[in-house]
């Protein structure tokens, strides 16, 4: 299913965007800030606005194509999830770590801004651990036969 191919690419950039990047930005800011700042500022917007319309997008096939079948409760959990996820996500942990990290440039540490954003970290790896969790739901549906045995 690709559906599930392209959510666990966006589980896996976001399991990137935690390890690699957000330790680092959020490290010491807004001293830490400067790659999102700088005249060739980071900004991985390009990457995830279309993967998440192409992951929904799919997903939404997915409930089409098996709305007649024993498979489509976890499809529809899926899809469920997805929407959940990404409504809180939009909602509240993306506003926080873009109100950080458009704190302007000093060479000082804020330690507010550094609790701020531990505590954005902690979000984004429950977010992401949900996340991760959801997409073996269509897996889960892929186990299920296509008609009703009886």
């Amino acid at each position: 299913m690709l559906g599930a191919a392209a959510h666990f690419i966006l589980s896996g950039a976001a399991l990137f965007g935690d390890i690699v990047i957000a330790p680092v930005v959020l490290s010491g800011p807004p001293a830490s800030l400067e790659m999102f700042q700088a005249p060739y500022a980071y900004d991985s917007t390009p990457f995830w606005q279309p993967a998440n319309m192409i992951a929904l997008g799919l997903i939404i096939v997915a409930v089409i194509l098996n709305w007649k079948k024993p498979r489509k409760k976890f499809v529809i959990a899926w899809f469920l999830g997805f929407i959940i996820i990404t409504v809180l996500s939009i909602g509240f942990v993306f506003p926080e770590y873009i109100e950080i990290t458009a704190t302007p440039f000093t060479h000082d540490i804020d330690p507010d801004l550094v609790e701020r954003g531990a505590n954005w970290r902690t979000l984004s790896w429950i977010r992401g651990i949900i996340f991760f969790a959801s997409g073996f739901l269509p897996l889960i549906a892929l186990s299920k036969p296509l008609q009703d045995v009886g």
